[in-house]
């Protein structure tokens, strides 16, 4: 098989001598929003210190990483959208997303939410292109867990990877619904996969969200696939080598009384647990970030951990350069609330409903959208201030 134009221009973009630059966004449902509004400072700054005023993300990263709402985000991005682009989709698809209809239940004997509001919007923005879309402008992965064999799953666009060929024909749109498949809230997605050397047999694979793999944070995934000769990139490590920048959908602790529940139904139970887990493994992948590598700044793991040691402890040198964006959306008193919490970004007390709608995955109220989106430029503006990307990473 042949290499295209496109693959080849790939290729030399991947091949380029370093340093090298990933974008992880996190999964999160509407939250990602809040991500979005993060993202609107980071491209505006990228745009000044660019030069120009149509410069996107998609020029400034080479490997864009998403999962769930993170990798709708991505997908747009690497296609070279706007944040704005990405912004206005976001406020136009997301009440007709997590709309509740009388007939559905309460995600008990079948999903929340009906999946084909979201199937219509990525069919829309996204097409019938594929993983090997000559529009893509940049690397592209895209977290998901299979089900069947029981395998975490990376999709990517290099034509390095080793099972570039066989699955470079999925289409964008399904990958990243199955992405976006969180159990409880929306049903999996069953993609065709063929089979190698038969170009009449193909199989099934049921995909659903990569959260569940323990990908809602993709960062240290990416880390790995960046460096790893099965995903083709083998880009070098070092803290002048290699950028990852991670951004959150609004950090928070599930706090509930051990009172409150065991009056939780079963059902209730096991979702508060499944949320706990998530939350743990990603907070996880923060710390071990940054236990690896250079930072502008740290984010504060716990009391006990704190913001961690100023130098990497889990290697001799930094292993790349890794930096943390986020807000914290939780309720908690006012002594405690660190710069990047909610209501010190905004500089104004919130209600308990207004919080209990940020700390939502699936509140679809315009006030809480524009809240999600406010608290994301607010957060943004504060790390564009502390902590933007080190002029070492430019690209030359």
């Amino acid at each position: 098989m042949g290499v295209s134009q496109h693959e080849f221009h790939l290729k030399a973009r991947f091949e380029k001598p370093g340093p090298k630059r990933i974008l992880a966004l996190d999964g999160g449902g509407v939250r990602g929003l809040l991500t979005i509004g993060i993202l609107s400072e980071l491209e505006a700054q990228l745009r000044q210190r660019s030069g120009r005023n149509d410069y996107r993300l998609c020029d400034y990263f080479d490997l864009i990483g998403g999962t769930s709402t993170g990798s709708i985000i991505a997908t747009g991005l690497a296609l070279g959208m706007s944040v704005a682009d990405i912004s206005a989709l976001y406020q136009s698809v997301i009440p007709k997303v997590f709309r509740r209809y009388m007939f559905q239940g309460l995600g008990l004997l079948a999903p929340m939410f009906v999946s084909a509001p979201l199937t219509r919007a990525l069919k829309k923005e996204f097409g019938s292109r594929t993983l090997a879309s000559p529009d893509l402008q940049c690397g592209l992965a895209i977290h998901c867990k299979r089900i069947d064999t029981g395998s975490a799953w990376i999709l990517v666009n290099n034509p390095g990877w080793v099972y570039y060929p066989s699955n470079s024909v999925f289409r964008l749109r399904d990958i990243v619904q199955a992405s976006a498949a969180a159990p409880h809230f929306f049903k999996g997605v069953m993609l065709k996969l063929p089979v190698a050397g038969d170009a009449e047999k193909s199989m099934n694979a049921f995909v659903i969200d990569g959260g569940v793999a323990g990908y809602n944070n993709p960062a240290l995934e990416l880390a790995i696939a960046a460096t790893d000769p099965a995903y083709g990139f083998r880009w070098k490590p070092g803290k002048d080598n290699l950028y990852i920048l991670s951004v959150g959908t609004g950090f928070l602790r599930e706090r509930t009384s051990a009172k409150k529940y065991r009056s939780k139904t079963f059902v209730g139970q096991t979702l508060n647990a499944l949320r706990s887990m998530i939350h743990d493994v990603s907070l996880q992948q923060v710390a071990t970030m940054q236990a690896i590598a250079e930072c502008g700044q740290r984010w504060w793991i716990n009391s006990e951990k704190e913001d961690q040691p100023s130098a990497p402890y889990l290697a001799p040198e930094p292993l790349l350069h890794f930096q943390r964006y986020d807000a914290r959306i939780e309720e908690i008193e006012e002594s405690e609330r660190r710069p990047e919490h909610a209501q010190k970004l905004l500089q104004r007390e919130l209600t308990a409903l207004e919080m209990k709608n940020a700390n939502s995955i699936t509140c679809s109220e315009p006030t809480n959208l524009a809240l999600l989106d406010e608290i994301g430029r607010a957060a943004g503006q504060l790390y564009m201030r502390a902590a933007p990307p080190p002029a070492k990473f430019d690209p030359k």
